[in-house]
């Protein structure tokens, strides 16, 4: 209430618990049982207040005293303090140069603050809980300590002015008048931008950047008159920009503004419809928001613009062809989610003073504009990940300043322009993933500049230029899948700087420079599938930074180095060629060695003993090889082994009883060997085999019938005249020691007399049918003998209201809601209680199932909050039903792929995936017997009236520590979601589930399916890592921008990097490199902790 001396403002502020503030600058302000009144003496310079409310006594408080001077009017300053502080992260762009990021910051509630300066007010309302996201990609400033003094504590309620112009953020002109507020950064939570805002007349520079401000934008902001720059990036912010007033007698909109920058916020609805009336803007970025509809044309109006970035957003329409009147335009910034109809306005090529040009992953179509050649001064063309097709156009040669040229993704035919090879400033050429044909020319190798060309998978011939590489700046070269020729250059690591080389899947021929060899900087090398000849450069074996070395299926010869020391390689591929000699010792040297595979060549001599070093080692291959000597007993030190491949060699003597020794073994084949001696007893121990073949030796004596040995076929056997007993057509002779004879034997028999029971009884009952069929008056006995056979009983685990017969009425074909390979689904509604009943397909509740009622029993003690709860189950002679609690919104699978999948927003599947892995957790961790689902996948992830997930569907569950196999001989999983390591293992464990669960998170993020739509055998893990792995920026941003779902508006990406990068620890290529799901809850939960170590072994494609 204005009173008195010009200028002097009374204001009241109450703080009452759980109750929102009342602020009064007017005689009355009224809230929900609550009134203030604020007066103000002329003389005195006392506020004073009357407060009145439900709960209190009505009160006169004095507020603060004033000087009699208006031009010294005292500042006051009062928070509500909120009762815990949390904790505060920082953003990444520095506000007084503001940039645009792709990344954003997260959001998290606010402190409240009031400020009032002089005869302004910044006030704001009470904090509320916003919506939690994840943190972008970066580290977090610590979180404060309780004896950390508070943020902003030099704001000194008692100051006298000016002392607030030293208050941190604060900056005052010489009357003390606040012109500028800066809090980029700080650990703060404020409440609401208030409206009071406006009343800083003087206010030139606001910037509250990554402060995690919530609410929205007063509509009163833009009639700042002073106002120059307004920085609100990586907040919280929502709603509808403000738009000017059309009424008579408006305020100017932003009469002075000449920055803006809202990047990173919630805000939604049309873009501002800034135009020619802003004289002086010159940098827009309203990027990373929820934006709708066209760009208005009216932003080809801005003539001073310099940077404009509308990226990130849901824009749709024509890209206007009136922004190619901003003659000052440096920077553009309008792709990412942004769905554009048509495609390049080929007037942009007047845009003279265009710096860099990003329109990557926005819709568009039809031809790269050759008009885009005028761009003198042009150094990125970004119009990656796009349908534009046509031919590259020879103008783009003459954009001489050009230094990254990115148009993969595309639909581009033709061959590369021989205009290109004016680009002599170049850096990153990318073309992959087009149609291209022709050469790669040879002033490819001339750019100087070059560090990143990427090529892959087009139609190019002929040769690798030979001078590639000698610009010695070359750090990422990706020429596979093409038709490629001729020798490998020699120069491409000249530079010492090359990191990754991808040449794999061409017709290169040959030999492998030995320059490659001393390359120490690379990380990758994949020359798989070419027909290179001649010896392996021995420095490819120790490259320090090395994490695989593929090779396979080449025509390479000579011998492995006696000197072998590559401590990060992983994976050491050299299959199918023709090297020879012996293996050495110093195979032994490979401490991060996961995978060996040699097979396919022409080693002899002996498996050398220090092949136990190799603590590692996951699967080993030496088959097709000419090996002699001794299985060594070492490779009981090889503890992680799951697959041994020592067939087709010549191997003697026995068949070490310490193999007995490696418990996750789950494939030995040794066949086709000169093995002698019998098979290990201890072998029919090894619970975790799966796969055994010794087919084709010289081995001898009883083959065990008991334990493991019971799951294989005579296939396994075969080829050893000496073994006899079991599945081995040859019956041990009684006189043999060990009884392997007599009791196979004995078992034999009893076989073929259960054969011929099974067919006695089998003919007795289609005469029996048959007789009684044909016999009218026997109805009451079929009815007897229906009931008898069909009698139901129900075991439930929690008290029912309903009997075994009302479930059974509700199994009807109507009723069918699901169907899949362990069963029928069916939708019961009975006594008012809804249930999901499955029926199980190929299981009976006879005498020979009596297994199957305790693992259900055992399944029906689960209770978990985000696990389907078995209620019970129905079953008789023939059928099992097992009765579960009805989820009504189905599955994750039907709401991503079913056609709701754009219903089920960011923070939706992000809480989908936070319930989910709980009830994972749980299985594993937490669950006695620990269980090992066998079947994640979408469709196992059920939704219940509120959203929430529930993993469902234990068909297929097996028990960890139980008498069954860990590695079952049944198929573990569903297609697109099977962890890599079963197709040679066949075992399963808990990192088999958390694989299946990271391929969950990616159809989340990508809303794909799990296969399909990538082409001939790339499923979703495969088709993500080749298409992050080629992107220009490396990091998870740019990442989980390049293949999230375009079917949903953008969202801070935080969130769904840290989706992102959870994925991809889940679906690591080395089981021993994923986390547990203990550790993928937090990660989930904890966005901000370190994630495991996924150790150095790197696979892409």
């Amino acid at each position: 209430m204005e009173e008195g001396k010009k200028g002097r403002l009374c204001v009241c502020v109450l703080c009452l618990p759980h109750t929102s503030p009342a602020i009064s600058s007017r005689p009355i302000v009224s809230a929900p049982g609550l009134s203030v009144s604020a007066s103000s003496s002329s003389s005195s310079g006392i506020c004073t207040c009357r407060i009145d409310h439900a709960n209190l006594t009505p009160s006169v408080t004095p507020t603060a005293s004033a000087s009699a001077s208006a031009s010294a009017s005292a500042p006051f300053l009062a928070a509500c303090r909120p009762r815990a502080r949390l904790p505060f992260i920082p953003a990444t762009t520095p506000a007084s140069s503001p940039s645009p990021s792709h990344h954003r910051s997260i959001h998290m509630s606010s402190t409240l603050l009031f400020l009032f300066f002089s005869s302004h007010t910044l006030s704001s309302p009470p904090t509320r809980a916003t919506s939690t996201r994840s943190q972008a990609q970066g580290g977090a400033r610590p979180i404060p300590s309780a004896t950390a003094p508070p943020p902003l504590a030099d704001w000194d309620p008692a100051a006298t002015s000016p002392a607030h112009c030293t208050f941190s953020g604060v900056t005052c002109d010489g009357r003390s008048r606040v012109v500028a507020i800066n809090l980029t950064a700080l650990p703060l939570h404020f409440g609401y931008l208030p409206p009071e805002i406006a009343l800083l007349d003087s206010l030139a520079n606001l910037t509250i950047a990554a402060c995690c401000l919530p609410g929205h934008v007063p509509l009163e902001l833009p009639t700042l008159p002073s106002l120059r720059h307004l920085n609100l990036s990586n907040n919280n912010l929502s709603g509808h920009f403000p738009v000017p007033d059309s009424g008579d007698g408006a305020s100017p909109y932003f009469p002075s503004l000449e920055l803006i920058d809202a990047y990173n916020n919630n805000l939604s609805g049309l873009l501002p419809p800034f135009s020619a009336s802003h004289a002086r803007l010159r940098y827009l970025h309203l990027g990373g928001n929820y934006f709708t509809g066209a760009i208005p044309d009216s932003y080809g109006d801005l003539a001073a613009l310099e940077y404009l970035g509308l990226n990130g957003n849901t824009l749709s329409g024509h890209v206007p062809v009136s922004l190619s009147r901003l003659t000052r335009l440096r920077e553009m910034y309008i792709g990412y989610y942004n769905q554009y109809d048509g495609g390049v306005p080929p007037e942009f090529g007047d845009l003279g003073a265009l710096v860099r040009l990003d329109m990557s992953s926005c819709n568009l179509t039809g031809p790269v504009p050759p008009e885009l050649g005028r761009l003198q001064r042009l150094d990125t063309l970004f119009l990656q990940w796009n349908r534009l097709s046509g031919e590259i156009p020879p103008q783009l040669g003459d954009l001489s300043s050009l230094a990254s040229l990115d148009l993969s993704v595309n639909d581009l035919a033709g061959e590369i322009p021989p205009s290109l090879a004016n680009l002599s400033n170049l850096k990153l050429l990318n073309l992959f993933r087009n149609h291209l044909r022709g050469s790669i020319p040879d002033f490819v190798a001339g750019f100087a500049q070059l560090e990143v060309l990427q090529l892959w998978d087009n139609n190019l011939t002929g040769n690798i230029p030979a001078g590639l590489g000698k610009n010695g700046r070359l750090k990422t070269l990706d020429l596979a899948t093409n038709h490629l020729t001729g020798p490998i250059p020699a120069d491409l690591c000249a530079g010492r700087r090359l990191e990754m080389l991808v040449l794999m899947e061409n017709g290169l021929f040959g030999p492998i420079p030995d320059s490659l060899g001393d390359c120490k900087t690379l990380t990758r090398v994949r020359l798989a599938k070419n027909f290179l000849t001649g010896p392996v450069p021995a420095g490819l074996f120790n490259l320090p930074q090395a994490n695989m070395v593929e090779l396979t299926d080449n025509l390479l010869i000579g011998e492995l180095p006696d000197v072998i020391g590559g401590d990060k390689i992983g994976m050491l591929l050299l299959g199918n060629n023709g090297i020879g000699g012996r293996i050495p010792p110093a195979i032994g040297n490979l401490p991060a060695l996961q995978t060996l595979s040699l097979e396919s060549n022409n080693f002899s001599g002996a498996l050398p003993p220090e092949i136990g070093n190799l603590k590692n080692l996951s699967r080993l291959n030496v088959s097709g090889n000419a090996l002699t000597g001794a299985i060594p007993d070492e490779l009981i030190r090889c503890a992680s082994l799951a697959a041994v491949d020592l067939s087709r060699n010549g191997f003697s003597g026995e068949i070490p009883e310490s193999i007995t020794s490696l418990k996750i073994l789950c494939t030995l084949n040794v066949s086709r060997n000169r093995l002698t001696g019998e098979l290990p007893p201890e072998m029919s121990n090894m619970t975790s085999l799966t796969t055994l073949d010794v087919s084709y030796n010289s081995l001898s004596g009883p083959v065990p019938m008991q334990g493991q040995f019971l799951v294989f076929n005579e296939s396994s056997f075969v080829g050893n005249p000496g073994l006899c007993g079991g599945p081995v057509a040859d019956a041990c002779p009684p006189s043999m020691a060990g009884g392997g004879g007599g009791a196979g034997s004995q078992l034999r028999l009893r076989w073929d007399s259960k054969k011929m029971l099974v067919a006695l009884v089998a003919a007795f009952a289609a005469v029996a049918v048959a007789f009684l069929g044909a016999r009218k008056g026997c109805s009451a006995w079929r009815s007897a003998a229906r009931r008898r056979s069909g009698a139901w009983k129900m075991t439930a685990f929690q008290k029912l209201e309903f009997s075994a017969e009302d479930v059974v009425e509700c199994v009807k074909e109507d009723n069918i809601i699901g169907k899949g390979g362990a069963g029928i689904v069916y939708h019961g509604v009975t006594r008012g209680a809804e249930l999901a009943i499955k029926r199980l397909v190929g299981r009976g509740g006879g005498e020979h199932d009596r297994g199957f009622s305790a693992e259900v029993t055992t399944l029906g003690r689960i209770r978990h909050r985000n696990i389907v709860r078995l209620l019970g189950f129905v079953s008789n002679r023939e059928t099992n039903l097992l009765l579960y609690e009805y989820m009504p919104n189905g599955s994750l699978g039907e709401m991503l792929h079913g056609g709701k999948g754009g219903h089920l927003g960011w923070e939706a599947r992000a809480r989908v995936a936070a319930e989910a892995a709980c009830g994972l957790c749980y299985l594993h961790h937490d669950c006695a017997p620990r269980i090992i689902h066998r079947d994640v996948k979408s469709n196992n992830i059920l939704l219940d009236s509120a959203f929430e997930a529930h993993v469902a569907d234990f068909g297929l569950a097996k028990f960890l520590g139980g008498a069954t196999s860990e590695c079952m001989s049944a198929i573990a999983g569903s297609y697109g979601y099977i962890a890599p390591e079963y197709a040679y293992t066949l075992r399963v464990d808990e990192k088999s589930d958390v694989y299946s669960f990271g391929v969950v998170l990616l159809e989340l993020i990508t809303g794909r399916r799990p296969v399909g739509g990538f082409g001939d055998g790339v499923d979703i893990v495969h088709w993500v890592r080749k298409v992050t792995a080629e992107l220009p920026d490396n990091s998870d941003t740019a990442a989980v921008l390049a293949v999230a779902d375009r079917r949903l508006t953008p969202e801070p990406v935080a969130l769904m990097v840290n989706l992102y990068k959870v994925a991809m620890a889940c679906v690591e290529e080395a089981s021993t490199a994923r986390p547990t799901m203990r550790e993928v809850v937090h990660m989930l939960s904890n966005p901000n902790s370190a994630q495991p170590n996924s150790g150095d072994l790197l696979v892409t494609f």
